[in-house]
């Protein structure tokens, strides 16, 4: 069986960037520009490659079949925004506000999120592949028909997360908080550290009808 990919690639990111001008992007194809701390409410049909969007600002904003190859977005103020059918494709996203986010058929492919606050966020029919998620707060998420392939989960904390109709395949969860977690037959394929599976007993009665205690 193969093994989850716990490595992705740095962004390919030139050390010399030329201005981004936030009002040419949208039904266009950007490449190697500067926008870090720039403001984002509304983007669409966008294409932005090897690109600093650290420290952006999207909060409360509408991205429309947005796509990012080879961009930092570390420090990106994400949270609430309503993003469809995009994709991020080899970005680090560190230390990035998403809370509230609704990321609706978004396709990750090769993406490290770390130290990301994503409590209530949704993962509606998204796909995660070859992603990394590390000491990330998923407290609440939602994930419906989503798919994870090659997926690691490591310091997560997912409390209270909705795991229905979650497919996994490849998936590692390490050193997770999982108290509370709905819809665990989510995880069916996934592999979980053992110290992290006993929080999952609960949850797993529940769904089984069965009653715990004397």
């Amino acid at each position: 069986m193969r093994r989850p990919r716990h490595a992705v690639p740095e962004p390919d990111v030139p050390p010399h960037l030329e201005p981004g001008d936030v009002t040419t992007l949208d039904d266009a194809t950007t490449a190697g520009v500067d926008l870090t701390g720039a403001v984002l409410p509304g983007l669409s049909e966008a294409q932005v490659e090897n690109s600093d969007l650290s420290r952006a600002r999207a909060g409360g904003g509408q991205w429309e079949r947005v796509t990012l190859a080879d961009c930092l977005l570390d420090g990106a103020d994400l949270a609430n925004l309503v993003w469809r059918d995009g994709s991020l494709l080899r970005c680090s996203l560190r230390e990035v506000r998403m809370t509230g986010a609704l990321l609706a058929g978004v396709r990750l492919r090769s993406v490290l999120l770390e130290g990301v606050q994503g409590t209530l966020t949704s993962w509606h029919g998204a796909e995660l592949r070859g992603v990394v998620l590390r000491g990330c707060d998923l407290s609440e998420a939602t994930f419906t028909d989503t798919v994870m392939d090659g997926v690691l989960l490591e310091d997560c904390t997912l409390t209270g997360a909705q795991l229905s109709g979650l497919r996994c395949r490849d998936v590692q969860l390490r050193g997770c908080r999982l108290d509370g977690v709905g819809g665990v037959g989510g995880l069916r394929g996934a592999r979980v550290a053992e110290e992290d599976a006993i929080a999952l007993l609960p949850a797993l009665a529940r769904e089984l009808g069965i009653t715990l205690g004397g």
